[in-house]
């Protein structure tokens, strides 16, 4: 569940942006409406969302009615809970003006298996191109689990460049920050903090992605003959 405003205003944004289906669930209708997001109304710290369909739906949308808002960007499931504030009927299609919702659900739906890593680094480079160092926890070839660390300038929904040293070489791609997973406050005396990112891949070339492949397949099939291994002189 993501809390901070601004993080929440970003992935709204980019909803707004990408005009993706918004589907709304009224309070006391069980019925599933779908709209767009419009706009985000700075000033009025709200959302602009287009008339329902179906239509039907309207005659429910009264000021203060609670909604449930779910839609995908990406490939990420967004849910999060809003209310009416108001209500434009004026024209032949209404609007309405929704409140800012202040926790968004962020799932991510992972369609490819991750692969522990053993030794593999990486270096994140921020806005300015700073480099910061990270440990490859896992992969797969959609996304990267990294140890970073603390304090960093990566957030939800930042957009970064990054290298990934492999065995057979590295790969450079372009990615997405997805979760951030804060070190405890009270960390174990001497060691240092550090987070734990979870990123999508956005960009990443025929070359990087081949190569990012066999490294993944190479990995499975090492970890399958260990398993076996065990399990062998475990059962003898």
């Amino acid at each position: 569940m993501l809390n901070d405003p601004d993080v929440i205003r970003v992935l709204l944004a980019r909803l707004v942006a990408a005009r993706c289906p918004v589907f709304v669930f009224i309070e006391g209708d069980d019925e599933r409406y779908a709209t767009v997001l419009l706009e985000i109304d700075v000033s009025s710290q709200a959302l602009i969302a287009d008339e329902l369909l179906p239509k039907h739906g309207h005659k429910n949308m009264r000021r203060g009615a609670k909604l449930k808002i779910s839609s995908r960007l990406d490939g990420v499931e967004l849910r999060f809970r809003s209310a009416v504030r108001a209500v434009d009927a004026d024209s032949h299609i209404a609007a309405y003006m929704l409140e800012m919702p202040d926790a968004l659900d962020y799932r991510e739906q992972r369609a490819s298996r991750r692969t522990r890593t053993f030794e593999v680094t990486a270096e994140l480079r921020d806005g300015d191109g700073a480099a910061v160092p990270a440990r490859v926890l896992d992969l797969s070839i959609e996304g990267i689990r990294l140890s970073v660390p603390a304090p960093h300038v990566f957030n939800e929904a930042v957009r970064c460049s990054c290298t990934v040293w492999l065995p057979g070489g590295s790969i450079e791609a372009a990615i997405a920050i997805m979760r951030v997973r804060r070190a405890p406050e009270r960390a174990q005396r001497g060691a240092a903090a550090t987070d734990v990112l979870g990123a999508r891949f956005e960009a990443l070339g025929a070359g990087d992605a081949r190569r990012l492949g066999r490294y993944l397949a190479d990995t499975q099939r090492a970890l399958m003959r260990a398993r076996r291994a065990t399990t062998e002189n475990f059962a003898s």
